[in-house]
């Protein structure tokens, strides 16, 4: 279940549009973000659960166990994931940092800042989303801007900025409980002050971590062990005894207790339910087209005005290919968008992938009826469209279809039409490509 994620030297970073159902406990050798773009999803982080509305955020540490599920409303959920190999060598002391999620009530950033730290993040990205690809060395300096965004506003120990007594205090504590699972060693207040050095009183160690977390030492340790019982279950085949004692439990019972408050299936049932959701991964998640929301968010995704590699000045277009409504290519255009309010916005991304990947077909969402009036006329506009943003079209016609003959015919048509509305003098360049 441990997974690290498809991350290579040249994908330091993924980006996803998705509409979640129902997934399993997961975690990452990754610092995962969660934007909620429409709808609601429940979102459980170990043993802690809550609900995330549209236009919230939530980030998810390296290895951190966690899940998202469907409400009863549709959801459309942006999620970026973050290598933390390539995290840690732009930020070494990122060991050091928690990310803390909005459970801990001094955790809260404040709804506007929590919308202007949503757009700089979608905004970074925009051109990642609409593309779907670009050079290495512009994706890395879009994840460094990521990392300084995200530790800036959500590393937890940001309240003790200024003071490095406190900072290498609460470092030395961080370390021993969540890179040297102290947990696991009954620690305690006590405990974790020798180990780490911190001879002080200890009304004052545990107000610290109070500002640290917001929560007590104790929840703090009982989330710790069960993340790490969660992980044994469904990575291992420890009997239950043997992880109750891996995971810093004083007895079996005593964590069947504690368990079954949280779970109330009980650790062998939810053993059992997760790894059944684990093999039906593909059923619990489904890609989103990335045209389609963007269009619909167009304040939080940035694109630039203009199109800056000006080589590639075609869009090849084909009328005739079948509809294809549910697919997730980013060449297929939806008409709606193009023809209402949103038509710069998405017009603007189209050309964008045009951009980088010119010799890619742009297929419509809907068979066009091409010799009715009414679908010329909007066909007519969008190629204007196109021509203010001085693209030229190609019109595709495939060799081996039965009516080419019709199929040529009616581009004469479509450009008799645009002769008559706009002028024959702007159509130069357009042309017909026999496939």
């Amino acid at each position: 279940m441990n997974s690290t994620g498809n991350f290579t030297d040249s994908a330091p970073m993924n980006v996803q549009l998705l509409y979640v159902r129902d997934e399993p406990f997961r975690w990452h050798n990754s610092i995962e973000v969660v934007i909620v773009l429409e709808g609601s999803i429940h979102v459980a982080i170990a043993d802690e659960q809550r609900t995330l509305g549209a236009g919230a955020i939530e980030i998810f540490n390296i290895n951190q166990v966690h899940r998202l599920w469907q409400t009863d409303e549709n959801n459309v959920i942006l999620l970026i994931n973050i290598d933390a190999e390539f995290a840690k060598g732009y930020c070494p002391d990122l060991s050091y940092v928690w990310f803390a999620h909005e459970f801990s009530p001094g955790a809260y950033l404040g709804i506007e800042r929590v919308e202007g730290v949503i757009k700089a993040i979608c905004t970074l990205i925009t051109s990642i989303v609409a593309t779907g690809e670009k050079p290495l060395l512009s994706i890395k300096n879009t994840v460094e801007h990521m990392l300084d965004l995200l530790i800036a506003n959500f590393d937890a120990k940001r309240m003790f900025e200024g003071n490095s007594t406190k900072l290498q205090r609460i470092g030395r504590i961080y370390d021993y409980l969540f890179n040297h699972k102290g947990f696991i060693n009954k620690a305690s207040l006590n405990e974790i002050s020798k180990h780490t050095e911190e001879y002080l009183n200890l009304d004052y160690l545990s107000s610290q971590f109070k500002l640290l977390i917001g929560d007590t030492l104790q929840n703090l340790l009982h989330y710790l062990r069960i993340e790490h019982a969660i992980k044994q279950l469904l990575t291992t085949d420890s009997s239950l005894a043997e992880i109750s004692v891996e995971s810093g439990y004083s007895s079996p019972r005593y964590f069947y207790q504690r368990f079954n408050k949280i779970y109330p299936e009980g650790p062998k049932a939810f053993r059992e339910q997760h790894i059944k959701k684990r093999e039906m991964k593909g059923h619990t998640r489904e890609s989103i087209d990335p045209a389609l929301v963007m269009a619909r968010h167009h304040e939080v995704f940035r694109l630039s005005e203009k199109i800056e590699n000006e080589q590639n000045k075609w869009i090849h277009i084909d009328l005739f290919g079948p509809a294809e409504q549910n697919s997730t290519s980013p060449s297929l255009i939806q008409i709606s968008e193009l023809i209402e309010g949103n038509s710069h916005t998405y017009l603007q991304m189209i050309l964008h992938a045009n951009n980088a990947s010119p010799k890619v077909i742009f297929r419509f969402d809907e068979t066009f009826h091409v010799a009715g009036r009414g679908d010329i006329q909007v066909l007519t506009g969008i190629l204007n469209k196109f021509r203010e943003n001085d693209i030229s079209p190609v019109f595709v016609v495939r060799t081996s279809s039965q009516a080419i003959s019709e199929q040529i015919s009616t581009i004469q048509g479509l450009l008799q039409n645009y002769t008559l509305t706009y002028g024959a003098e702007y159509m130069k360049g357009w042309r017909i490509e026999l496939q």
